[in-house]
């Protein structure tokens, strides 16, 4: 397949060929038309020339001499053929060198005005009824029209060494032409060789190769630094990844250990019957742990993967309602305060969804918050949003946290008493229901932020359009 560098060249170059090409057969052309004019514009004035001095003169014989002055003083390398009956009788030049006669065809083919008389020669006809001639020789020849004609060879000679000259020149631009495009776009296409190097790097394994070369600002610059950004794009996703599998492995691994335990105690025959029972509490209890774990990670996968939502107008204040009702069985000694609008506030949500984001919410402030700290949620309508903030006054989230609370796999590993837990303390969460949150608050087109005050407590505002 043949290269761009070398299409490119070849199309610029014969463009180039095409262009002087036309523009040089029309500058001949226009040559051309404007050297037959001339002379043509020549013959006009030397027929009226001599029309004019035969009608002053008041014989009708005229001695050769005088056409021959009045040839020269108006026409250069002009001619004269004497007719009779449309036959040359006498031809005269007017530097008195001989000539070859028209043949009769050749006369024939000659209109009123000027014309081709030969390939080397234009003429034009003046009738002259009753006239005669007297030649050098002494003899007169009556004369019925004369023609009068210019030897235009040398017009031709410049014609065709013009058309040559453009040629020439023409094919030599066209050439150079072809070069500098064949080396301008070499040197173009250089850092889209380089790319193509990097890129096989990055495809060879090594993922630290960026395409974009340093300093530059070209139209190549702006198409490295896009693909440069899919790769960083492509990393931070396989970093997440790694990243992902490693918590959830991670995660898994403590319940996992523990019903291991468990089972491998009873075979071993270390139970009695009570131990049994209890352990077939602590077995349930962990596997009961690990598929609430797989059934977030499985929802965060989904809304990873653009979750379908089963939209519909709802009244967020109901959402909120059945939340607060649960807390009565829930937590039935947490003060909670329900700052609950009298007018409706209509979201276009997914029931379930919206449901499971005020859970988390409320279900964050339980597991992290002593019995006895207040929880309050208030709901309102602002400037065309839903806004949803819950507040606890609890022990606060420490600031390095806070920066990251929807992340992933990133919880506050203290008790609700102040104590702090072990990572598979169940009090500490699997550090992804705040990450639902936002995952599911940003699916409805939402905003989700923290703000938390140490020692003074927590706020999540939840930020919905209305419908």
């Amino acid at each position: 397949m043949t290269s761009l560098r070398t299409r490119t060249a070849l199309l610029v170059g014969v463009t180039v060929l095409l262009g002087l090409l036309v523009a040089g057969v029309t500058g001949v052309l226009t040559l051309r038309s404007y050297l037959f004019q001339r002379t043509d514009d020549q013959l006009v004035a030397a027929r009226d020339t001599v029309t004019a001095a035969l009608e002053r003169r008041e014989q009708d014989t005229v001695r050769e001499q005088l056409l021959r002055d009045l040839l020269s003083s108006g026409v250069r390398n002009g001619e004269v053929h004497l007719l009779e009956d449309d036959r040359v009788v006498a031809s005269l030049a007017a530097d008195g060198s001989a000539l070859t006669p028209p043949d009769a065809a050749q006369i024939a083919a000659l209109g009123a005005g000027p014309g081709p008389l030969d390939h080397d020669t234009r003429a034009i006809r003046v009738d002259t009824p009753g006239l005669s001639i007297t030649l050098d020789d002494g003899t007169s020849r009556p004369v019925d029209a004369v023609l009068l004609a210019r030897d235009i060879s040398d017009d031709r000679l410049t014609i065709r060494r013009t058309a040559l000259a453009t040629l020439l020149i023409g094919t030599a631009v066209a050439a150079v032409s072809l070069l500098a495009v064949w080396w301008a776009v070499g040197r173009g296409l250089r850092p889209l060789r380089l790319m193509a190097e990097r890129a096989d790097q990055v495809a060879a394994g090594d993922h630290t190769v960026r395409l974009a070369p340093l300093g530059t600002q070209t139209e190549t610059a702006g198409l490295a630094k896009a693909v440069d950004g899919a790769l960083d794009a492509r990393a931070t996703a396989e970093q997440r990844v790694r990243d992902f599998v490693a918590d959830a492995a991670h995660e898994l691994r403590t319940p996992l250990t523990s019903v291991h335990g468990w089972a491998d105690l009873y075979l071993q025959g270390g139970l009695d019957a009570d131990g049994v029972d209890h352990a077939m509490e602590r077995i349930e209890a962990e596997s009961t742990r690990m598929r609430h774990l797989v059934d977030q990670m499985s929802l965060l996968a989904r809304l990873d993967a653009d979750l379908p939502l089963d939209l519909a107008p709802l009244d967020l204040r109901t959402v909120v309602d059945d939340v607060i009702a649960d807390l009565d069985v829930l937590a039935p000694d947490r003060p909670v305060t329900w700052g609950r609008p009298e007018a409706p506030v209509t979201v276009s949500g997914d029931r379930a969804r919206l449901h499971q984001v005020v859970t988390n919410l409320v279900g964050n402030v339980l597991r992290h918050t002593p019995d006895d700290a207040a929880l309050e949620v208030v709901l309102n309508a602002e400037d065309g949003e839903a806004v949803l903030v819950v507040h606890d006054d609890g022990p606060g989230v420490p600031a390095d946290l806070a920066l990251r609370v929807f992340e992933r796999f990133v919880r506050q590993t203290s008790a609700p008493g102040g104590e702090t837990g072990a990572a598979g303390d169940p009090r500490t969460g699997s550090g992804l229901g705040l990450a639902i949150v936002a995952g599911l608050v940003e699916a409805h087109g939402g905003r989700v932020g923290l703000e938390s005050v140490p020692g003074e407590g927590t706020t999540v505002r939840v930020t919905l359009p209305l419908a």
